[in-house]
Order: C-alpha cells, then sequence, then structure tokens
C-alpha cells in the first residue's frame, strides 16, 4: 500500500528562490499542489528544515510562501506549505487551475 496523496500536483517548472535565514540559493519549482511543492536545488536541505520560497511569475510578480520540508531525495524535495498570504494563495491556485485545465485539454 502506497503514500496517498491528499491533493493532485500538476508541474510548472518555473524558476524561484529559496532561502534559509541568510543562506539563498536559486531552484526550479518542480510541480504544486495546493498544499505543498516539489523542488530542485542545490541548496542541502533536511526533513523539518523551515524555508521561504519566491516563485518568479509572468510580469515580473513574485508568490512567497513559506515551506516545511518533508521528503528529500536530493537535488529533489519535497515540503508543505506552512505559511501564504491570502493573495499568494489566489495566485497559486490560479496556477494549478491554469495547469489542471490546460493538462485536460490537451489529453
Amino acid at each position: 500500500m502506497g503514500f496517498k496523496r491528499k491533493s493532485s500536483r500538476v508541474e510548472i517548472g518555473l524558476a524561484g528562490r529559496l532561502q534559509r535565514g541568510a543562506l539563498s540559493a536559486p531552484c526550479k519549482v518542480l510541480d504544486v499542489s495546493e498544499t505543498g511543492v516539489r523542488v530542485e536545488s542545490r541548496m542541502f536541505v533536511k526533513c523539518g528544515d523551515e524555508l521561504q520560497l519566491m516563485i518568479e511569475l509572468e510580469q515580473g510578480r513574485l508568490l512567497t510562501c513559506g515551506l516545511q520540508v518533508v521528503h528529500v531525495r536530493s537535488p529533489k524535495f519535497g515540503s508543505k506549505i506552512t505559511s501564504i498570504s491570502p493573495e499568494d494563495r489566489e495566485r497559486l491556485t490560479h496556477i494549478f487551475d491554469d495547469r489542471v485545465q490546460t493538462s485536460f485539454s490537451r489529453g
């Protein structure tokens, strides 16, 4: 019996930046769900780490959220969203909905 995900994921492949205290590193946001993200980065992380993620959106906008690392398979890791503003939550939901619509219309 495998791990059951609470919500589905969609691939986004957007550039981002991770921050932990004074340490900052570029990353690629591989996919998102309504409650978490999967990231690829050279930043060393371990389960339980708290990070700040900034995702670069269209027209120079940023989406910022707090993360907690829940799974590591270097250089990728899965994390749950621990803090996000209502505006950024709406942006994330919009990205999620757009990608779901695109994948359904292709298939």
